[in-house]
């Protein structure tokens, strides 16, 4: 080579180690900056969803909205060519319920349009920004452009706002920019359209309680960009998937928002809202640092950053205060998923009482920053605490610069009680789960999601539904034994003790082995799916008047209670005859409890009910117990849906159980996990797990 070539290859390997390092440098601003909120000129940078109009998939899961609402947002398109069919506002995953438009605000070749209200704009959209919404206030439905009346209709109609840009297939999928996306449960009137679409919103907005969800693009970390305003155990963050669940197709990004006419002045800090997140996981004795509680505080502005001078903190409705050893305060961060920790107020943490107020001084305040302020509570629980006490706060509120504020809740009817040390022999956890298409429909993070929560439960046995091709990466995780029939199968069973593969009929439906309990006894244990009724498929389906229940009881009967009686009388009974051996049958059995579907809670469903489903039945006239129905057996206090946790409207559908029977087996605590252990992270399937604490007499 000669001494011009060297050089040449030299110089083009330099030339690309710069460009690797300005492009790295160029994701790094940007990722930051995505979560600061960059000032130029006295505004905020702002951020905007780009999809690709093909395979993105931002879900959010609201419920639906009826009377009275409005949905809002800023759109670009990424070309002058449009498609048949592109989605703003859709309805997301099992939302085709009849009288629900499943896109009530879409772009019909190039026009804003409302289906079922029947009103098209005359107006042919560019690829420029434009501000869209749609009201309805009960008599009229009115379509907004630009803040301009572009069409009206009489009547009412309700929508179910699942989907952000896109609905069921590519077809539809919008392709460019979406920013700004608001949705009220109240019609907003023209004038207040106008004077709030060009600036991001303030808890000043005459109607900020009816606001339901807010996503201002501003942050979009691990897959999720948070709703604004989101309480409870359903918050409505935004998932970001694809509609290929397994595909690899980039998902939805962040891109920065050139949209002059939308302006966001930096001005002193101010409080847009404040909001206290329960945990629903139960507490192990001598836990450490086991989370009790998030307050999620959001800000707008930069400038004289507010400082948290104090908390108060009501433990009043803890069963036992000797239960907590000490009550911990944390800054967590400005994601859920955040690993950030700077203790407040006391170091080490403070001894219990039932009124708690801490307050800051000159060594350890702390200045908010802009947009989302985690404050994180957590409790060392003592080794020897009382099993079942209740463990929960209230805060009564915070203080910003000396004012008070308080925090808005969405108090859960699952109680967070303490449950016994992991290590204990006479004590088996057992988790039900089904993952969903193997874990993967939560963008690029699912399955470590997966793996974090089932790590998180510390559950000696695991049985799992849909784990295709998610269990030899879970076993090897949790290191814990696995039997499955092939590396993509449906059903997996794992479990920390020795275990022994049993045969079975149906390997789709049925997944049988014999447990070595650390006392040398033996447990049978099932991992079951059964078929599902689909003439129609009722679980989701009971949204919908006029249903004939029998239909549904003979479809069972003909389907899944076939299943079942398959496999206790093909792989159960010749184990377990003559054999004093405790069963453990967890699984996904497609249908509902008639200890459910009860008269006194038929209101939960629709108005359906008493409906003799007849797999509960038959699982009962078999002399099976359903541990959670037996810990928590008042159905409409405690309904407890397993399908769908991710979806606002379907909450009450219980199809995911854990039966036993025997002596040796007395259940101490089950509940459902439909939240993620850290607090305010999103939920990675659409089924919420079954978790139950056995003694083993």
């Amino acid at each position: 080579m000669t001494n011009k070539q060297t050089y040449i290859v030299k110089r083009f390997i330099f030339t690309a180690k710069k460009t690797v390092f300005f492009l790295s440098l160029y994701s790094m601003i940007f990722s930051v900056s995505a979560q600061t909120n960059l000032i130029k000129n006295g505004h905020a940078v702002n951020f905007a969803l780009l999809l690709d109009g093909n395979d993105n998939n931002p879900c959010i899961g609201m419920g639906i909205l009826k009377d009275r609402w409005t949905i809002e947002a800023w759109v670009k398109g990424d070309d002058l060519i449009w498609k048949d069919t592109e989605a703003i506002i859709g309805v997301g995953e099992y939302g085709d319920v009849v009288g629900l438009d499943v896109m009530p605000l879409q772009i019909k070749k190039g026009h804003l349009h409302c289906p079922q209200a029947n009103i098209t704009s005359p107006n042919l959209l560019d690829d420029k920004w434009h501000y869209v919404a749609l009201t309805n206030d009960t008599k009229e439905i009115k379509l907004y452009e630009d803040g301009k009346l572009v069409g009206t209709s009489k009547g009412i109609m309700s929508i179910l706002p699942g989907t952000i840009g896109t609905y069921d297939k590519p077809q539809n999928t919008f392709g460019g920019l979406i920013d700004e996306v608001r949705i009220w449960d109240t019609a907003l009137s023209q004038n207040l359209l106008q004077k709030w679409k060009n600036t991001a919103l303030t808890a000043k907005h005459p109607a900020f309680k009816n606001l339901k969800a807010y996503y201002n693009f501003d942050e979009l970390k691990d897959d999720v960009c948070l709703n604004l305003v989101g309480k409870g155990h359903q918050a409505f963050h935004m998932r970001n998937t694809r509609l290929d669940y397994k595909g690899k197709l980039p998902l939805a990004k962040l891109e920065l928002n050139d949209n002059k006419q939308f302006i966001n002045t930096i001005k002193q800090q101010e409080v847009f809202n404040a909001v206290t997140i329960e945990s629903e996981w139960d507490a192990v004795q001598g836990a450490k640092d086991d989370q009790l509680l998030k307050i999620r505080v959001v800000v707008n502005g930069a400038k004289k950053a507010l400082k948290l001078t104090d908390i108060k903190i009501d433990l009043s409705e803890t069963s036992r205060l000797t239960s907590i050893d000490r009550l911990h305060i944390y800054y967590a961060g400005q994601t859920p998923r955040s690993t950030e920790r700077k203790e407040l107020f006391v170091k080490g943490g403070s001894v219990p009482s039932r009124l708690m107020h801490f307050k800051t001084n000159d060594h350890n305040d702390y200045l908010l920053k802009p947009g989302v302020n985690y404050f994180l509570v957590t409790l060392d629980i003592n080794k020897e605490a009382n099993l079942g006490d209740t463990l929960k706060a209230n805060i009564l509120s915070i203080s910003l610069n000396g004012k008070q504020y308080g925090t808005e809740t969405e108090t859960s009817n699952i109680r967070k009680t303490i449950i016994p040390a992991t290590e204990k022999a006479d004590i088996l956890k057992l988790l039900q789960w089904n993952i969903w298409h193997g874990g993967v429909h939560m963008g690029d993070n699912g399955r470590n999601r997966i793996k974090e929560l089932i790590r998180s439960t510390e559950a000696d046995i695991i049985c799992m539904q849909e784990a295709y091709g998610a269990q030899k990466i879970l076993a090897d995780s949790l290191k814990f034994n696995m039997i499955t029939a092939s590396s993509s199968a449906n059903l997996a069973l794992f479990s920390r003790f020795p275990i022994e593969r049993l045969p079975v009929k149906e390997n789709f439906k049925s997944n049988l082995a014999i447990i070595t309990l650390p006392t040398n006894k033996n447990l049978l244990v099932a991992d079951w799916w059964l078929r599902y009724a689909y003439r129609p498929e009722y679980t989701d389906y009971y949204l919908n008047k006029g249903l004939n229940t029998q239909d549904w009881i003979k479809e069972d009967q003909e389907l899944g209670a076939e299943d079942a009686k398959t496999n206790l009388d093909t792989d159960i009974a010749p184990v377990i005859q003559n054999r004093d051996m405790p069963v453990i049958i967890a699984g996904d059995f497609n249908s509902g409890s008639h200890l459910d579907w009860t008269a006194r809670a038929a209101y939960l469903h629709n108005g359906y009910g008493p409906v003799a489903l007849p797999i509960s039945k038959l699982m009962q006239d078999r002399g099976y117990t359903d541990s959670f129905r037996k810990l928590n057996p008042d159905e409409v206090t405690h309904p407890a849906g397993t399908f769908a946790a991710i979806f606002g409207h379907l909450q009450t559908s219980r199809i995911d159980f854990i039966y036993y029977k025997g002596e040796k087996l007395e259940p101490l605590a089950s509940k459902i996990i439909r939240t993620a252990p850290e607090i305010d992270d999103v939920w990675p399937s659409d089924h919420s797990a079954v978790f139950t604490v056995f003694k083993l007499n």
